[in-house]
């Protein structure tokens, strides 16, 4: 995504992690299930900046991949077995790049801000 972003694209970050407790399971797997949707938000939302073709299959094989892991992170948090949660909606969401780094915030150290989108 760098390359396709060429000079827009953001630098290396520095995250913050402190408001994860490592030690309980269902801290981690809730940030864990935020990320993965916040993932396949992001690309979703991404989708309509791509104007490379090879740019947009390549983050259409990213998303599938990310919704997958937020479906199988669903799962395992479902302990009843069965689920409403697992695929909540019929379609994820396309997230704007203001809301997805919104999201992120709490989690990077860097203050990012959003230009041309």
């Amino acid at each position: 995504m760098k390359a396709a972003l060429g000079t827009s694209a953001i630098p290396d970050l520095t995250v913050n992690f402190s408001a994860i407790n490592f030690a309980n399971r269902d801290s981690v797997l809730a940030t864990a299930q935020t990320f993965e949707d916040l993932g396949v938000g992001a690309y979703n939302g991404a989708g309509r900046y791509l104007t490379n073709e090879a740019f947009l299959a390549v983050a259409g094989k990213i998303v599938s991949v990310e919704a997958r892991h937020a479906s199988a992170i669903r799962s395992v948090r479902n302990n009843s077995g069965f689920t409403s949660a697992f695929a909540p909606d019929a379609f994820d969401p396309a997230l704007t790049p203001t809301q997805v780094l919104a999201a992120a915030r709490p989690f990077v150290m860097q203050n990012i801000t959003v230009v041309n989108a």
